[in-house]
């Protein structure tokens, strides 16, 4: 059975390595579907294992795993002792070191789901960052065969479908998508697409989900499609950028509440700029942190935080996504949205429109942009709702109705 580090051998290191230490969190279960999904992202666990320092002895294990390369046997003879010594090995039944008075039995099988779920997951949220890096090349994924002799019969339907890396399918059925599973995936340029005598598969040519519930440990709800494990039917290379742009936001807002404004601001214009930034555009239902707002603007406007953010759904409506409500702003460009903390920042003009909205003009890059931040009743963090190029006149005409704030354009 080859490990799951040999399908990754052209992956950068550091993309799996950032999503395995982004689970930080240390937190013991009984039952395995006591963390779902995104939670995975955030925390590490091993169903059944109580104590905090085993955990993290086993955590640091699968860390050197992904960050050095190597093989389950030898991931096994590195652990084992310190399993045995614990005494987390063969029949075990020991409520303090399992959290249950089960007798439960702990042996090569076990560890190998342990191995294979934790590599592949994180190898998964590395492949996705790479995916997102070279989408403009390869704009496509295809899903390829499992390399087991024995196909699981329900995702046989799922062998060479091909859609746009960003298509909603890839966020629940991208692999693995069970224990043990060993399909695939590959990049695809149109070039290669036309050459094969491919074609995107078409929505309504994608085999039927038929989802059933699953009750998880924790008495939530989830619909999994047909096909795909309980605990599968997300994609972590996502839930990996959920948690970054949340922890982000968290020590930006802790920066900023502690009166280091300076600290908060540079912090942000290092996200923004980062490669992650682009990725995290592509999410499904997502925040991301772009400005700063001072603290008499948060009063203004009666914002819950300081903190700004730009929601994916503002985006793809930004995009033209969403003609029937806006015709958006497409001509933007990824390097356009990198201006956001500066825009906020260092406009020219700031003009309060209604209790809950702020409009920012300023010059950046040699163009004049307009802003809108709204905090919206219900919402945990203001947003920005509209953001586009402007001229002066427009800006005049924009803002003589309004309370300015800020006009600095005599200066």
């Amino acid at each position: 059975m080859p490990d799951p580090l040999g399908y990754s051998i052209f992956l950068e290191p550091t993309d799996a390595v950032r999503a395995f230490q982004a689970r930080g969190e240390l937190k013991p279960t009984v039952r395995w579907s006591e963390m779902m999904h995104e939670n995975h992202a955030s925390a590490f666990t091993v169903a059944k294992i109580a104590r905090l320092d085993l955990l993290r002895t086993i955590q640091a294990s699968l860390d050197e795993q992904i960050r050095d390369g190597g093989s389950f046997d030898r991931w096994k003879t590195a652990i084992l002792p310190e399993l045995q010594r614990a005494g987390w090995w063969g029949a075990v039944q020991n409520r303090e070191l399992t959290g249950t008075d089960e007798r439960i039995v702990v042996n090569e099988r076990r560890l190998r789901v342990i191995y294979n779920t934790n590599i592949r997951m994180s190898l998964a949220a590395g492949h996705w960052a790479r995916i997102q890096r070279q989408k403009a090349a390869f704009p496509y994924l295809r899903y390829v065969p499992s390399t087991s002799e024995r196909k699981r019969q329900l995702h046989i339907p799922w062998y060479g479908i091909v859609l746009p890396v960003d298509h909603p399918w890839w966020q629940t059925h991208f692999p693995p998508n069970g224990w043990g599973c060993k399909c695939g995936f590959e990049q695809v340029t149109q070039r290669r697409l036309e050459r094969m005598g491919w074609s995107v598969t078409p929505d309504d040519q994608l085999p039927p989900g038929n989802p059933t519930i699953f009750v998880a440990a924790t008495g939530q709800a989830f619909d999994v499609p047909q096909g795909i494990d309980p605990g599968f039917s997300y994609n972590p290379g996502t839930a990996h950028l959920r948690v970054m742009a949340d922890k982000a936001a968290a020590s930006i807002i802790a920066a900023a509440d502690a009166g280091l404004d300076a600290a908060a601001r540079q912090t942000l214009r290092e996200i923004v700029d980062d490669a992650a930034f682009e990725q995290f555009l592509a999410l499904p239902e997502a925040s991301f942190p772009v400005a700063l707002l001072t603290v008499d603007q948060q009063a203004l406007i009666s914002a819950k935080a300081r903190l700004v953010v730009l929601p994916t759904a503002v985006y793809r409506k930004q995009r033209g996504e969403a003609p029937e409500i806006s015709r958006g702003h497409p001509e933007l460009t990824v390097a356009n949205y990198r201006l956001l903390p500066d825009i906020v920042d260092r406009a020219i003009v700031i003009a309060q429109q209604g209790d809950s909205r702020l409009i920012y003009f300023a010059d950046e890059g040699g163009r004049l942009w307009k802003v809108v931040v709204r905090q919206d009743a219900g919402e945990p963090l203001p947003a920005v709702v509209s953001f586009h190029a402007s001229r002066p006149r427009n800006m005049t005409a924009e803002t003589r109705t309004l309370t300015i704030l800020l006009d600095r354009r005599g200066t």
